[in-house]
């Protein structure tokens, strides 16, 4: 099945396994109930990443883990056990775990006020904004982009949305460890308040009429990028500043993904900053 995200899964003592001569688990792990104050995180390099924020509570691995990343979590202070690839595999749903799961303190968002405050002071802000984007994997690459490109934050709506889970920390590279994320009820009202503090709010649509690139994006400047199947729904293109279209050399495969676009956004902003 699908990754359990914000579950706890049992630790474990010696003392709470049968093992074979062979050194092999009798029987398989029950997991206990979830909590959601724990937070599950897989894979080499989210689980690196994380590392560096102080909130991994405890680190499971395999043999196949790099002795690098144990090394480090210990040298933190942080409880490492050793577990079973299969014990892994049934946590993560058959993730790709490279041997490695962090279970760790839940995701911490920042307040909308805050955000904007800190972008606006950083200056020029960017932010993106994020209309339905429910693919975990799509919320992990736009936030992956988001970070490299020089982004202070994203924020999503609390309902019909992708959160930052398991998937989207691994899809994310490690990014949604450092970037700050702000989850509001209304998107619309998010945007609005990005107005009131100076910020151009800019969506992207494949209808609009006006091209990015003839959008001047040097000064503070909030993106928004719509859904993977329906784009931005209509009464929040509308509470934009300006709808901008990014440009296709053809067609017949639609318009592009909705984390191609973020990107695509979000390095012409860096673009024309840099020119500067």
């Amino acid at each position: 099945g699908a990754p359990r995200d914000l579950h706890s899964f049992p630790t474990r003592r010696s003392s709470d396994l049968s093992v074979n001569g062979r050194g092999r688990s009798a029987r398989p792990a029950t997991l206990k109930p979830p909590a959601e104050d724990v937070h599950l995180v897989f894979g080499v390099h989210p689980v690196e990443e994380l590392l560096e924020t102080g909130r991994i509570q405890t680190l499971l691995v395999t043999s196949s883990a790099p002795p690098r990343l144990v090394g480090a979590a210990r040298a933190r202070g942080i409880r490492v056990e050793n577990v079973f690839a299969s014990e892994l595999d049934q946590m993560t749903g058959l993730g790709v775990h490279q041997g490695v799961v962090a279970l760790a303190d839940g995701f911490t968002y920042t307040e909308l006020d805050v955000l904007l405050t800190e972008a606006v002071a950083s200056g020029p802000a960017l932010l993106v904004f994020l209309d339905r984007i429910t693919d975990p994997h799509n919320l992990g690459a736009i936030a992956r982009s988001a970070y490299l490109l020089g982004a202070h934050g994203l924020v999503i709506p609390m309902r019909e949305s992708a959160h930052p889970t398991a998937g989207a920390m691994k899809a994310s590279a490690g990014a949604l460890a450092h970037l700050p994320v702000a989850r509001v009820t209304n998107l619309k009202l998010a945007m609005a308040a990005a107005k009131d503090a100076g910020v151009l709010v800019v969506g992207a649509s494949g209808e609009a009429e006006e091209d990015l690139p003839g959008c001047d994006l040097r000064g503070p400047v909030a993106l928004v990028i719509g859904s993977e199947h329906q784009g931005l729904r209509p009464s929040v293109a509308s509470a934009c500043d300006l709808v901008v279209r990014i440009p296709m050399c053809a067609e017949g495969v639609g318009s592009y993904n909705a984390s191609v676009a973020a990107a695509l956004c979000l390095y012409e902003t860096l673009r024309q900053r840099q020119a500067e």
